[in-house]
């Protein structure tokens, strides 16, 4: 085994067990498991949520996806961080919140009917799991490639990203998830930016970053080295559906939203709004460097491009550094995986088994039955993982599923509530969706023919049409602000 491995592993089992035997006896109910208990301070609540959307999002598909599209790609961290993450900051975190529910289906059914919140629950933790095959698949590539492929991928590589990812989360919950996260978060920036600066200093002998520019520009390909490139494939298979899917599908996701239920106040979740777009957005940058620098010598390129930022960790860097390079790659693939496993179970948990099985389940059986269930989610991770090496296809199609949930919800915030509307909408982007999977034009280009745009366009069809024709109460956050003024004036 490599010494960088070893470094990782222990690394990552020190700080899991470390944070368990601490974190544990601060969890005295399934409450606390899942929601940390609503009394954390906004530097744990940031740490909770930034590194939930990050993952292979920000690092392996991106620095695969700069050997076609170049540094452009860098605009999906830029307009995540600076887009994504304030919106959700500094409102659609917030609104959820006051819902006074916790899970994402649940405020959907307190809103529109109790039958939707059903359906939501059912589809919500597939497509998370779903998510999660594919990050534990990043993960995996991981230790295979950084360890010189001395570990095998499958299963062990599988099974070690897995195992990782439980402990990770069964002993504390949510408040775990933070805790680690917060530690992750300084290793994330600060270990991948080491990676750069190590790798320009072993650059300095072999004709500086300028040979990476004339690289590229003797081959023909000088705009790789910009991210001024707006090329139609750029903008059409990553600036839109960038858009599109932080937006839509983050926004509506149980792993994004689950954090704030954690914060003491809503104060406690604005107040990491800057610290949590500069990680968001940064953590992206480190990792298509290094692929443009891999994918600039030859004998790194013939490997692949999944493999550039392995292949000039292993040639540029000392085994430590290396270590570190990996640990600071498992800190956005690990909390990633882990926050979804954990959203997936506390969505069957409490949404299926105790709102529509048991309504009087104790809080000791909720406590036992998440961490079980933790487990069940992680095997189902595990068979399909083993079979599936692709990354970015599985992200277009699962995030997808979210993006008319997302759009019934913010028209049911901020303008009307109607409920046939918001069921139309909902049934047509997943039937768009599914229709488009299996049977999109064939005339199309690629960069065209993403789930993301039909599944988009039902979702704004159905539900701007509908909601101008039909009738329907105010905004949800109207009602509470009624409601709140009532309640003042009774007082």
């Amino acid at each position: 085994m490599s010494t960088a491995l070893i470094i990782a592993i222990a690394y990552f089992l020190i700080l899991s067990v470390g944070t368990s035997l601490v974190l544990k006896k601060r969890v005295k109910s399934g409450k606390d498991f899942v929601t940390g208990g609503g009394t954390l301070a906004w530097p744990l609540v940031m740490a909770g949520f930034v590194l939930a959307p990050l993952g292979s999002g920000h690092t392996l598909s991106l620095w695969e996806g700069s050997s076609t599209m170049g540094a452009s790609v860098l605009w999906w961290g830029i307009m995540s961080g600076g887009l994504f993450v304030p919106l959700f900051i500094l409102w659609f975190g917030p609104w959820f919140r006051r819902l006074n529910v916790q899970t994402f289906p649940e405020g959907m059914g307190k809103m529109f009917g109790e039958k939707i919140g059903w359906l939501i629950s059912a589809v919500f933790p597939a497509q998370l799991i779903g998510i999660c095959i594919a990050e534990v698949s990043a993960t995996a590539t991981a230790f295979y490639a950084l360890s010189g492929g001395s570990l095998p991928f499958a299963p062990h590589c599988i099974l070690l990203a897995v195992v990782l990812t439980i402990l990770y989360i069964v002993a504390a919950g949510l408040m775990q998830v933070a805790w680690m996260n917060l530690f992750n978060a300084v290793m994330l920036i600060g270990g991948s930016f080491m990676a750069v600066f190590a790798t320009g200093s072993w650059l300095s002998d072999r004709g500086g970053w300028q040979s990476i520019a004339d690289f590229y520009a003797k081959a023909g390909e000088p705009w790789k080295t910009s991210i001024m490139n707006f090329s139609p494939e750029v903008i059409f298979s990553l600036i839109f559906p960038c858009l599109i899917l932080t937006v839509f599908m983050q926004s509506a996701s149980q792993v994004q939203n689950q954090p704030m239920l954690m914060a003491r106040s809503e104060s406690d979740i604005r107040r990491g709004v800057f610290w949590a777009a500069l990680t968001n957005s940064f953590a992206a940058y480190p990792w298509v460097i290094l692929a443009l620098v891999g994918m600039a010598i030859p004998t790194i390129a013939a490997e692949g491009a999944k493999l550039s930022v392995p292949g000039i960790a292993l040639m540029a860097l000392p085994p430590w550094m290396v270590g570190i390079l990996m640990i600071s790659l498992l800190a956005a693939t690990l909390s990633t995986t882990a926050g979804l496993i954990l959203g997936s179970s506390h969505i069957i948990v409490h949404d299926i088994f105790k709102r529509a099985v048991n309504p009087n389940m104790s809080d000791a059986t909720f406590l036992k039955l998440t961490r079980i269930v933790i487990l069940v989610c992680a095997v189902l991770v595990v068979i399909p993982a083993l079979k599936l090496p692709f990354i970015f296809s599985i992200f277009m199609w699962t995030f997808s599923f979210a993006i008319p949930v997302f759009g019934a919800y913010l028209i049911g915030m901020v303008w009307k509530v109607n409920k046939v509307a918001a069921w139309a909408t909902i049934l047509a982007g997943y039937a768009a969706n599914f229709l488009w999977t299996f049977a999109s034009p064939d005339w199309l280009p690629a960069h065209l023919s993403l789930n993301v745009y039909p599944t988009t366009f039902a979702t704004l069809l159905f539900g701007i049409v509908l909601n101008l024709i039909l009738p329907g109460e105010p905004g949800y956050l109207r009602q509470l602000k009624a409601a709140a003024k009532k309640e003042a004036v009774v007082a």
